[in-house]
């Protein structure tokens, strides 16, 4: 006979911990030992993987921004369930955030908690990672994203005012986010619902050229609430429908990241683009990740921060490596080359703007998506112009300035964006008069005040203009308070 079926035999076990033998009289599962570090196990919050963090309940209950929520699929981890055989209870949860069970079970079944400070108390004891928050931690600016971009970390750039424009924005960030995550309803549609999403999205797109954020920003959050987030929850018979529906949601989600950070609403566009990210990875859209890294490196940009800008135009390259196609990278390498421009770098700069033309001239290819279309060859030049303008290269910036200007095809508040950005390139290489003319049929093609990112062109142009020459600048002044009456200027 065996010594384990001798043991057996004799009536001993082995501890469910270590596997040592107990003891004849021990009737438990675990020795003394396992006993002590389970128990030790429960005196401090653990620090756990990122693993534990993706789940479906906990990415759910993030996405209600109810921290009750968070803490009941806490204690309901699979994780604690094969440790302990039950879930976590509430004694042991109220005792990490020192509180009676009775308000755990409060927190968990009733309103949503509000004040920043619990919050933030709640989420540091229990080390909730920044990135599934919708709050930021007190010395933290980054969001991780988790979800398949090993170890991508996509810094938030803290929102500095610009200019004020004619009017302020009510908060619209509160996006019907329990559709993405909720329970399962009817079954799935056919690949067509997946065109009519993008088919609408390209519409509203076309106006958000047109016009500016602030005018499509209400219509694509009513049509993203009401007709594509209940898509999400649906199951689906065909993986790759349900991949085309989510890929298709999450292009509606950047355009509406777009159209808030052209409104001036820089936190909610960091935000819709988090829950783009989040929706590109589930429908393994790498194109639209990279996309959406783009996006955040040119708000970077604009925010003034230059090194996290560098970082994510690099790491959009990274994580499409050998899934991009020539116009992609043409992209990708001018939001790079923009950050090099603002860092000062000349040598840099070129090279990179380079790299970007002569991809782009090898012409589209087949792994292109069609929201794609738009980076022309008259928004390379555009990119070169603003490059140009931030190095101070005048005789630079007009000539991509030029370039970049269909006279046909152009609509007028691209031509206002890219007048403004040889205006400044003019003023910069002292050609005070022709940068004053410039802005002057800026000025006349009367955008629209609803974008934000025109509103800096204008006063930051006036600023500069104004330093070199008070009198241009008050025609320049006088200009804009025809057009723009409730416009406030910089003193």
């Amino acid at each position: 006979m065996t010594g384990v079926n001798a043991e057996v035999s004799a009536g001993r076990h082995r501890c469910a911990g270590c596997s040592v033998v107990l003891a004849v009289d021990n009737t438990s599962r675990l020795c003394s030992r396992c006993h002590r570090d389970q128990r030790d196990q429960l005196r401090v919050p653990p620090v756990l993987g990122d693993d534990f963090w993706t789940t479906d309940d906990l990415q759910a209950a993030f996405q209600s921004e109810h921290i009750g929520k968070v803490l009941k699929a806490y204690r309901n981890h699979p994780r604690h369930l094969k440790l302990y055989g039950k879930a976590l209870n509430q004694e042991v949860l109220g005792r990490w955030l020192s509180l009676t069970q009775a308000q755990v079970s409060k927190l968990e079944n009733g309103r949503a908690e509000q004040n920043l400070e619990t919050l933030r108390r709640y989420a540091k004891t229990l080390h909730m990672p920044q990135d599934m928050l919708w709050f930021s931690l007190p010395g933290q600016n980054l969001i991780t994203t988790r979800e398949g971009l090993s170890a991508l970390q996509v810094p938030i750039v803290l929102e500095q005012p610009a200019a004020r424009a004619m009017f302020v924005w009510p908060d619209t960030t509160e996006l019907l986010t329990a559709h993405l995550f909720g329970e399962p309803s009817e079954p799935g549609p056919t690949r067509t619902l997946a065109v009519g999403i993008r088919d609408t999205t390209a519409d509203l797109m076309v106006m958000d050229f047109k016009r500016g954020g602030g005018h499509t920003r209400r219509m694509l959050l009513h049509y993203y609430q009401e007709e594509v987030a209940p898509l999400l929850s649906w199951q689906y018979p065909d993986k790759r429908i349900r991949n085309d529906i989510f890929s298709a949601a999450s292009e509606t989600l950047q355009l509406l990241g777009w159209s808030a950070y052209d409104a001036g609403d820089h936190d909610s566009a960091k935000r819709y683009w988090k829950q783009a990210l989040q929706l590109a990875h589930k429908a393994e859209d790498i194109l639209m990740t990279g996309r959406i890294l783009c996006n955040l490196s040119h708000q970077a940009n604009f925010l003034g921060n230059y090194d996290d800008a560098l970082v994510l135009a690099r790491k959009a390259q990274a994580v499409t490596k050998g899934k991009a196609g020539n116009r992609f990278m043409s992209m990708a390498l001018s939001m790079e080359a923009r950050a090099h421009a603002n860092l000062g770098d000349v040598v840099e700069t070129t090279r990179t703007l380079r790299r970007a033309q002569e991809l782009h001239e090898k012409g589209p290819s087949v792994s292109d998506p069609e929201w794609l279309t738009y980076f022309t060859a008259q928004e390379i030049a555009s990119e070169a112009a603003h490059c140009y303008r931030d190095l101070g290269l005048a005789d630079e910036c007009r000539e991509f300035a030029e370039l970049s200007m269909d006279p046909v095809y152009t609509p007028p508040r691209t031509l206002g964006f890219m007048r403004l950005v040889a205006a400044a390139g003019s003023l910069a290489g002292g050609d005070i008069d022709h940068a004053a003319t410039l802005a002057t049929e800026a000025i006349e093609l009367s955008i629209s005040l609803q974008s934000a990112r025109y509103v800096k062109y204008v006063t930051d142009f006036y600023s500069a203009l104004s330093a070199k020459d008070r009198a241009l600048g008050k025609q320049i002044a006088d200009s804009l308070r025809s057009y723009y009456p409730s416009l406030i200027l910089p003193d």
